[in-house]
């Protein structure tokens, strides 16, 4: 090893890069007094650059080298320890105090410059062993008991957290260190105030509102509304328990940038889609077989070809027509209908013909940035409204 480095920086990027076997405990020693002067160098280093993009950069690569340096010196004191241990000597075990000071280096930067650092850094091998345990332990006392409705649920739940992070540790991210950890508080949270409050949140919710996107639990959730909607008899009660799912969905309110599988999309949409799949079937299987539920379809509505002009996109006149509907405004209960008349009457912004089926599944999916547009106009109509006309 070479016998100084500029500083404390130079000292661990070579460390990191030289893959030295240090024997001696002098040698461990120069290493532990170095690294204590690692965390106040670093933070020196960083505001000595001007350029945000790379101290951005500076950061996130520090940080994967103090996650590999704490990695290789765990390795190094297991193996030192069972050296000694065979030995039978008494050598002061040096390596393991440096080895907590490089635990609480990765600990320091994250904590400190949680949004300059790569959300997938995977962690040090050993607060990988410290978190599995610990979130197994957190997530079996919040274990609900069998009689309870959302047992089965919350099984499923635990059953995707154990295998997500048994099946390999290189999904064990600061990201999902946080993201679980948040989750867990958050059920525990709502199971207080559940006991405080007679407004009980369901499990369903949380898992929406924390984007809990794992697939078996998805499925899940399906099984157990379809399982709802088969013991209702008639066709129609089945579509109107079907928008009330889909009401209570579309209505949880949702963390931005949560995720449980960063590779699969929101569960609040996986759960959405199906619904609206399971309207839409159900709609046209009631068409076909009653001959007269949906006359404005069968019939064809023949008339003069007049559509009323608008200067809203598609999007925007979905996002308008359920809030006439849902506001009380129009009186029409057969949604299917109203979105035909609308569909055939109306023509959009960019489009003469609109599609009744396009408006119906814009209808029941809006976006956020649509409302956010949808509430300009009506803000314009008010300003509007406010003057003498």
């Amino acid at each position: 090893m070479q016998n100084e480095m500029e500083n404390p920086l130079d000292l661990l990027k070579h460390l990191f890069s030289a893959g030295e076997t240090i024997e001696t405990e002098e040698a461990y020693a120069k290493i532990e007094q170095h690294t204590l002067e690692i965390a106040p160098a670093l933070v020196q280093h960083l505001y000595s650059i001007e350029n945000e993009p790379k101290q951005r950069l500076f950061i996130r690569n520090f940080h994967a080298q103090a996650v590999a340096l704490s990695d290789k010196l765990f390795e190094a004191t297991g193996k030192r320890a069972t050296h000694i241990q065979k030995d039978g000597n008494n050598l002061i075990d040096t390596p393991r105090s440096v080895l907590l000071i490089l635990e609480d280096l990765p600990a320091f930067i994250w904590s400190n410059y949680p949004v300059w650092c790569d959300q997938n850094q995977k962690l040090p091998r050993k607060l990988q062993m410290t978190f599995l345990l610990e979130i197994a332990e957190k997530l079996e006392s919040l274990s609900l008991p069998g009689s309870d409705p959302d047992h089965g649920l919350y099984e499923k739940v635990k059953a995707s957290v154990q295998f997500k992070l048994n099946k390999d540790e290189s999904t064990i991210s600061y990201g999902m260190m946080d993201y679980l950890n948040e989750f867990v508080k958050g059920i525990g949270n709502v199971r207080s105030s559940n006991r405080e409050n007679s407004l009980l949140i369901p499990l369903k919710d949380i898992l929406i509102a924390f984007n809990f996107n794992s697939l078996p639990v998805g499925h899940y959730l399906i099984s157990e509304i379809d399982q709802e909607i088969q013991k209702t008899a008639s066709t129609k009660d089945k579509i109107e328990r079907l928008h009330h799912w889909q009401k209570e969905i579309n209505q949880v309110p949702v963390k931005p940038d949560y995720a449980f599988d960063l590779w699969q999309g929101t569960i609040g949409q996986f759960l959405s889609h199906w619904v609206g799949e399971e309207i839409r079937f159900y709609e046209e299987s009631l068409l076909l077989f009653s001959g007269s539920a949906y006359p404005i379809e069968i019939a064809g509505s023949q008339g003069d070809g007049f559509k009323l002009e608008t200067d809203m996109s598609v999007t925007q006149i979905a996002c308008m027509t359920r809030l006439l509907m849902e506001c009380g405004v129009v009186k029409n209960n057969n949604i299917r209908e109203l979105l035909n008349f609308v569909a055939k009457h109306t023509r959009s912004k960019k489009q003469v013909n609109i599609s009744a089926e396009s408006l119906r599944m814009k209808y029941y999916n809006i976006e956020e940035a649509t409302r956010n547009e949808v509430i300009k106009i009506i803000s314009g109509l008010l300003k509007h409204g406010s003057q003498p006309m």
